[in-house]
């Protein structure tokens, strides 16, 4: 039996390396070894499919120019990759008030507390805002 070096779940199926030797290139190679060495890596997402260049709507390009049209929902699937109002959203705000201390309070942390709030059906009616997930736990 091998012995597994790498955390949670892995794919390494012969499906998989099947697709690599077809599909990955010699950089990419390398630079999936790179990730390999200094990432841990999520639970079925070891080894890492690809090395990616750009994201654009719903596709992916890799660092050897193949464009991939992307399925798998990291939650801007919905909007797509540099959705242009989102963009502008972020920059505006990025721009006016890129961060307001908890002491304060500011007309664009209430408007997203309240719309959180209010797609609960009035079970969350308190919202805290944390600056990582992990305190946010």
């Amino acid at each position: 039996m091998n012995k597994i070096t790498s955390e949670g779940d892995i794919n390494t199926s012969q499906n998989r390396k099947k697709w690599q030797e077809k599909n990955i290139d010699f950089e990419t190679n390398n630079v999936l070894r790179d990730d390999e060495e200094i990432f841990l890596h999520q639970s079925l997402s070891t080894p890492c499919l690809n090395v990616l260049k750009k994201s654009k709507g719903i596709y992916l390009e890799d660092i050897s120019g193949k464009i991939y049209m992307d399925f798998h929902g990291n939650n801007v699937h919905q909007v797509g990759f540099g959705n242009e109002d989102v963009k502008k959203a972020i920059i505006d705000e990025m721009e006016t008030l890129p961060f307001s201390p908890r002491r304060y309070t500011n007309n664009s942390a209430i408007t997203l507390a309240q719309k959180l709030a209010d797609k609960t059906n009035g079970v969350l009616n308190k919202v805290l805002f944390s600056p990582g997930a992990t305190s946010s736990i």
